[in-house]
């Protein structure tokens, strides 16, 4: 990655989200004819109507051909056994397949294709065209006003309820359950999932209440995700709590993420540090200056080293078992060592 991390790095590794945030999506096979089971048993009465920040979109009938742009909407529709017609391609921490682990069972390089690559940020309109889809799903994006028009014109487009890059895991199921008629069906997988992630926290007592700073290192200085962030907001669920300093930074801005210069680092200062980046988690300690965080000398860090679980931090429904399975026991690691 770059000494100073791209917007799109930040959301693959980002929801992811991410972005970096880490965020890209999925893909597959080569198959444009045809309809696609996007919306199968359990349809919903149509036509519907979804609001969202950008304005709202009504979907006449039940969807059959479903293109997802951006982060987590694939996820809900494989989570609901449906698939989409085509999907964003994976850049970032994916498999050699293309594919991110989460998917096996459910991605079908038969029905579902790959869009071209999204890194600079322009939504591949002609490519979403081809696919002559009913419904596109940007829930869990960064598209602009005049990218909405545009894909608007195309098909009855879905985008996030508030801001940019700022979608939970829990609205991203009940939006694009909303559209594809299967909102009850969302709902209860949504529920389940929060007990599931709710067991997770209740069997990791040491997490309740520890302070964090979720934050991509380089050796030039820091980007911290803030609140509202899918990254930061499933940490919430699991019983942690914002560092003072990352809820002042959180009032500086309407952005899922903001810089930190390096001499400022004691401002992101925590009980737990949980970061990835351009530097190892030896290379963090051994920094004089990434030394004085407290957590970072007492080697209370969550180090994510694996690019696929840095992305699975972008959170959705079908991801979080997998993440969590591997997340959990990092932080509680890192939380027993907490100097706090």
């Amino acid at each position: 990655m770059p000494a100073r991390p791209t917007r799109r790095s930040l959301l693959l590794g980002a929801p992811a989200a991410l972005t970096a945030l880490a965020l890209a999506s999925c893909g597959g096979g080569t198959s444009t004819g045809g309809s696609s089971p996007a919306a199968t048993s359990g349809a919903g009465t149509f036509p519907v109507t979804v609001q969202h920040a950008l304005g709202s979109a009504t979907i006449e009938s039940a969807p059959q051909r479903v293109v997802t742009v951006g982060w987590g909407s694939q996820d809900v529709l494989w989570a609901l056994g449906m698939q989409p017609v085509a999907v964003p391609k994976v850049t970032y921490g994916g498999l050699p397949d293309g594919t991110y682990p989460w998917w096996a069972g459910h991605f079908d390089a038969a029905t579902t294709t790959f869009l071209p690559s999204a890194d600079a940020g322009e939504v591949p309109f002609e490519a979403i065209a081809e696919k002559a889809p009913d419904l596109i799903l940007a829930v869990y994006s960064g598209i602009t006003a005049e990218d909405y028009a545009t894909l608007s014109k195309i098909a009855p487009t879905v985008a996030y309820p508030e801001s940019p890059w700022k979608t939970s895991w829990q609205d991203q199921a009940t939006l694009v359950g909303r559209a594809v008629g299967r909102e009850a069906d969302a709902k209860a997988l949504v529920a389940r999932t929060q007990a599931d992630l709710d067991a997770r926290a209740a069997a990791a007592p040491v997490l309740k209440g520890k302070t964090f700073s979720y934050v991509y290192a380089t050796e030039s200085g820091l980007s911290v995700y803030l609140p509202g962030d899918s990254r930061v907001d499933m940490l919430h669920d699991l019983g942690m709590v914002d560092s003072p300093g990352v809820t002042t930074l959180a009032g500086t801005t309407k952005e899922f993420y903001t810089e930190v210069a390096k001499e400022r680092t004691l401002d992101v200062a925590a009980d737990v540090i949980v970061g990835y980046g351009g530097l190892t988690q030896a290379q963090l300690a051994a920094d004089p200056v990434y030394a004085t965080l407290p957590a970072v000398a007492a080697g209370a860090v969550a180090w994510l080293a694996d690019e696929t679980l840095v992305a699975a931090t972008s959170a959705t429904v079908l991801n979080l078992p997998w993440q969590l399975d591997r997340l959990v026991p990092l932080l509680s690691a890192a939380a027993e060592k907490s100097p706090a």
